[in-house]
């Protein structure tokens, strides 16, 4: 019996796609460590919980910039470039943080840094996703999107060994030094064939209008993506913002504590993203989105602590559940656009939905100290409605992801409909 090979990636498509997942693996690292220090952030500069919070909505409104900036270059100039140029900027913004005098330095120098996280994203999932066998795409799409949790659990590693030894600073050191070394790989990167073959029929780079004029229902694909992004980044948003802190305040968890329940939480999100992102491909991406996130809101309340000794049970099935299903989104959203703007809508989509949910955790902050809540519960009650919004918008948006791609593109689109 002959093998099927269709889903078999070769060897240009394996460098896409790692050179895509090594630099979203780096993006997750540099992003996260602030979360992870916050606390003694706060305590250097002493600031409250609603400041530095503010500094996490700051970044995701220049992801939404980058993530246009880069889409629209992706689109008019190639995959490549953009990828090179966030890749050294998020990098360097995030290590001058290392050496920042205030903690207004610190504030512009990570709102710097999304210009950069919202490019490589862009970009990146872009090219590999559209270089990617049609065949195993929704598992390429959950394995890249699980490398958000291989960054986030270095780190936790990271924070663990060299906080107490040397302090925050010197963590945002060693958050310049990895990004760079992807460079090397950059450059070995083949372009989109897809990408080429799109724009040469389109006879060149076409502008928004054009684009939604040119291409029935695209305008409301981007609209629902927009609402189910907002509402998915919210969520998860609202699970990890001030997970680590809630863990030092509230549950007297040193580094080590801390550490370990975060690399247990990306643990069970890596597992998720695989397992819903091969659901998503051979049954359906409603069953990949939706059943996950119904299911972490029965999981919260051993998340956040509130089902005493549970905590390690809590922060898998928080990462399986809570942020699982963003393993679908590489797939969907590159298969619910033509190519010819693929880059530009994903980054619009992805970042406008990062960009409002940046202001989740301010929110969930801010609800906590004037309802006198404690942090847990109102993680419990703002992620919880979060996810049941997301649930809402796949059951009732299904006609704004379909999209038959036979005649314009490589990439297929995911039908969001029941089994």
């Amino acid at each position: 019996m002959a093998i099927d090979r269709s889903g078999i990636p070769n060897k240009s498509q394996l460098i896409s796609f790692g050179a895509a997942w090594v630099g979203w693996v780096m993006d997750a690292f540099d992003f996260t460590v602030f979360l992870l220090v916050m606390p003694h952030i706060e305590k250097e500069f002493g600031v409250k919980h609603t400041a530095s919070t503010g500094a996490i909505a700051l970044t995701l409104l220049m992801r939404l910039v980058g993530g246009f900036i880069a889409g629209k270059a992706a689109d008019k100039w190639g995959r490549k470039l953009p990828l090179l140029v966030s890749v050294v900027w998020f990098a360097v913004c995030d290590g001058a943080i290392a050496m920042a005098p205030s903690f207004m330095a610190i504030i512009v120098l990570r709102t710097l840094f999304g210009l950069g996280m919202g490019a490589e994203w862009t970009s990146g999932t872009t090219l590999a996703m559209e270089n990617w066998p049609a065949k195993t795409k929704g598992i390429a799409s959950g394995v890249l999107q699980g490398s958000w949790a291989v960054g986030y659990l270095l780190a936790a590693v990271a924070s663990a060994i060299i906080v107490p030894r040397f302090g925050w600073r010197a963590l945002f050191v060693v958050t310049a030094m990895p990004a760079l070394l992807v460079l090397p790989l950059r450059a070995w990167v083949p372009e989109s064939k897809e990408w080429k073959n799109a724009v040469k029929k389109a006879g060149g780079d076409l502008g928004l209008l054009q684009l939604f004029k040119k291409n029935d229902g695209l305008l409301g694909r981007t609209i629902w993506g927009c609402f189910a992004m907002s509402a998915g980044f919210g969520a998860y948003y609202a699970i990890t913002g001030l997970y680590p802190t809630m863990l030092k305040l509230e549950h007297a968890q040193d580094e080590r504590g801390i550490a370990i329940l975060v690399a247990i939480f990306n643990v069970g999100m890596m597992i998720g993203s695989v397992v819903c992102g091969t659901i998503a491909a051979k049954k359906s991406v409603t069953v990949a989105l939706a059943l996950p996130a119904a299911l972490s809101v029965f999981a919260l309340p051993f998340y956040v602590g509130h089902v005493e000794g549970h905590m390690s049970i809590g922060a898998f099935l928080g990462g399986a559940f809570g942020a699982g299903f963003s393993g679908v989104t590489p797939m969907l959203l590159t298969s619910m656009f033509p190519a010819e703007g693929r880059a530009r809508l994903v980054g619009i989509v992805y970042h406008v939905g990062a960009f409002f949910a940046g202001f989740v955790p301010l929110f969930t902050a801010s609800l906590s100290q004037t309802l006198h809540w404690s942090l847990g519960k109102s993680i419990l009650v703002v992620s919880g409605v979060l996810e049941i919004a997301l649930v809402i918008l796949v059951l009732g948006g299904r006609k704004h992801s379909v999209r038959d791609t036979s005649e314009d593109t490589e990439t297929p689109s995911p039908a969001l409909d029941a089994p």
